[in-house]
Parts: structure tokens; C-alpha cells; sequence
């Protein structure tokens, strides 16, 4: 073989191995540059924008610490059922491996459509019971309305209060409370002597509460956000309705003190996160939280903080486009260490928490500690 030959066979073992070393760089390179897609309907503007707000702190939380190239596209869903399903539509269309849902009404109204096109849904603050449905694609990390309305009910008849007032948002959301609560206050031997409800836009609650003042009673039960909490509080207290008041988790939020001040002592309702607790998972998140915003997180933020990672999870062990999968990982899931808690999901999607009492004392969201 003369040198000459030996040479162009040399440049050509030289290029194939060059070019072998590239085409592997570069597929190495486009699996790394992969972006999936999380979609994430919040409603971000709205009265409830406060409680999005922080699920989206929650989720970024969680992005940062991610070891997966994942990108969440958020969609405004302004706390309307519509809006919600024509973000659902525009997200839809870029690919999606899995969405975050955020509101009961938004949840729910997103759901079947979900279901239809096999994209795992997960559901922050969305406690409706018409969420519930079998090994289908819909989770979620907020426990059924029940949960906590079956402590607070129980705790609010072991302090011997008996006769209530039931005064509640005229919605899905509220409804879903009224529908369990009521009954589950006279189950336990309890009296409603008088029921009124409100629409999320109203802003006055005079009516309602002079009324309520007329009657014998002894405690409110107030299913009411944050927003609408702090002016019924505030109202009550122009009015001299000094009853004491029992809500739902909703009721947690900065909002609520700063428009019912010193309205808002004594509101007392159930809570499923403990930024106090002895758990080091939950205390280097806590810090950090504080950290980054200079508050404590709430369970709003620990709701989608747990969702996104528990999607991830799944990603990581499915695949992004294996929704079949990702939905047998997540019906299988036994005992995950969120920041909520422990998380086992029933053949529904739900979880359930270990609620405890909270009250708002000097201005404070504090556990109850009884005297």
C-alpha cells in the first residue's frame, strides 16, 4: 500500500471519528436543551390573586432546585371557569407533560377536558368535592373540604358552643364548605339558628350581619376568603356583633389583617401546614422562604411547592410524554415527605392532612393554645 493511499485512508478514519464525536456531543446537547413544559393556571389577577401568588412562589421554589430542564408557563385564568379553559386550550397547543390547576371553580371546570386528552392535572388550593373522581389523570395536594371542616365543626362543639349562624360565600367553593358543615354542626348536636350568603364581589355585609346580630345565637361560622373575611370582621365590629367567629383555612392570609386589623382577634379555623414544625425539610423551607421574601410561607406556598415537586417526580420516573405512566406513579405513591405532610393518594387523587387549630392573636396567625 503506498503512503499516499495510507495517508487518505488516515483523513478519512480521522473525519469519521471527528464527526462521531460530534453527532454524539450534539445529541448529548439536544437532550440536555430539551425544555419540558409545565402549564400552570392560576388565577393571578382577581380577589384570590393573593393566594396564586403564593402557590407561584411555591412553584418557583421548587424549579430552582429542580434537576430537570423544566419550564412553567403560567396562563391568568382571573379567577373565571371560561378564561380558565381557554388557557387550558393555549397551553394545550405547546406541548404539554403535565398542568397545575389553581381554584376550585378553575380545577373543576378543567377537569374533564384534562381527563379527555390524558394530561395529568394537579390541583393547588382546590378543595370542591366534585374534584374527587376515580383513576382518572386529576390529583391534587389540597385535602376535600371536609377534612377541615370535620376538625373545626368537632373543636368548635367541644369549646360548648351550640347555636351558630352559618354566613358563606354564595359559590362552589362555599357551597362545598355549607354542604358539610352545617350538617356535620347538627350531627354533633349542634343549631343553626340563622344562614346568609354573599357574593365574592360584595363588599358591604351589613344586611346579612344585622340580621345575624338579631338572632340568639353564640358563634359565626364564616366560609369566606381572605378578602371578604377581613371586611365581615371589620363590619362586625363597626356593627358591635361581638360573637366568636370561626372560619376555614382560606381566612389565612396578610390580606385579612390588613383590612380587618383588630377586627380579625379570635378568628379561629382549621390549618393544614406548620411553619413551626420540628421537621428539618420543613425548617431549611421555611428559611429559605424567609429568605426570599421576608415573611412566612403559608400553606398556599407549600401547595405548589409539593405539586411541582411531585410532578417532577413522576417526569423523572416516566418520561414526559408517558402520561399513563406518570399517573400510575402518582396512584402509587406511598408516603412522600412533602412540606404538607406525608402524601399517599387514594384511587382518587386525594390526600388528606392532619389539620389543627389556629387562631389570630396581637395580630398574629398563631396555633391555638387553650389556657
Amino acid at each position: 500500500m503506498s503512503k499516499g493511499i495510507k495517508i487518505i485512508i488516515w483523513i478519512v478514519v480521522a473525519v469519521l471519528v471527528i464527526w462521531g464525536i460530534y453527532s454524539i456531543s450534539t445529541e448529548e446537547q439536544n437532550t440536555e436543551d430539551e425544555v419540558i413544559k409545565i402549564g400552570a393556571i392560576l388565577p393571578l389577577t382577581g380577589k384570590i390573586a393573593q393566594y396564586a401568588e403564593e402557590a407561584r412562589r411555591g412553584i418557583e421554589m421548587a424549579l430552582e432546585e429542580k434537576e430537570l430542564n423544566i419550564e412553567v408557563i403560567y396562563e391568568d385564568s382571573k379567577s373565571d371557569a371560561k378564561e380558565g379553559i381557554s388557557a387550558y386550550q393555549r397551553l394545550k397547543i405547546s406541548g404539554l407533560s403535565a398542568l397545575i390547576t389553581g381554584a376550585s371553580p378553575i380545577s373543576l371546570a378543567i377537569s374533564p377536558l384534562a381527563n379527555q386528552d390524558e394530561i395529568l392535572q394537579m390541583g393547588v388550593f382546590s378543595s370542591v368535592s366534585e374534584y374527587t373522581s376515580p383513576n382518572d389523570f386529576t390529583f391534587r395536594v389540597t385535602a376535600r373540604s371536609e377534612v377541615e371542616n370535620k376538625k373545626i365543626a368537632g373543636w368548635a362543639i367541644n369549646q360548648g358552643y351550640k347555636k351558630f349562624a352559618l354566613l358563606y360565600t354564595n359559590s362552589d367553593w362555599g357551597k362545598s364548605h355549607y354542604d358539610f358543615i352545617k350538617p356535620e354542626l347538627e350531627r354533633l348536636g349542634g343549631e343553626i339558628i340563622i344562614e346568609e350568603n354573599f357574593l365574592v364581589e360584595d363588599n358591604d355585609f351589613r344586611t346579612q350581619l344585622t340580621k345575624i346580630k338579631n338572632k340568639n345565637i353564640e358563634a359565626i361560622f364564616l366560609i369566606a376568603r381572605s378578602q371578604n373575611a377581613g371586611i365581615i370582621l371589620k363590619r362586625a365590629k363597626e356593627l358591635g356583633l361581638q360573637k366568636q367567629f370561626f372560619g376555614v383555612r382560606a381566612v389565612e392570609s396578610q390580606e385579612l389583617l390588613d383590612i380587618a386589623g383588630e377586627a380579625a382577634e379570635g378568628i379561629t379555623y382549621p390549618y393544614s401546614f406548620n411553619p413551626a414544625s420540628d421537621n428539618q425539610q420543613v425548617r431549611d423551607f421555611v428559611s429559605k422562604y424567609k429568605k426570599q421574601y421576608n415573611e412566612t410561607p403559608t400553606a398556599y406556598v407549600a401547595e405548589g411547592y409539593d405539586a411541582t415537586n411531585l410532578l417532577i417526580k413522576s417526569i423523572k420516573n416516566c418520561g414526559e410524554d408517558n402520561s399513563q405512566c406518570m399517573k400510575n406513579d402518582l396512584l402509587n405513591t406511598k408516603d412522600y415527605p412533602g412540606i404538607l405532610g406525608y402524601m399517599t393518594f387514594d384511587e382518587n387523587g386525594d390526600v388528606s392532612f392532619n389539620y389543627f387549630i389556629k387562631t389570630v392573636k396581637n395580630g398574629e396567625f398563631i396555633p391555638y393554645i387553650e389556657n
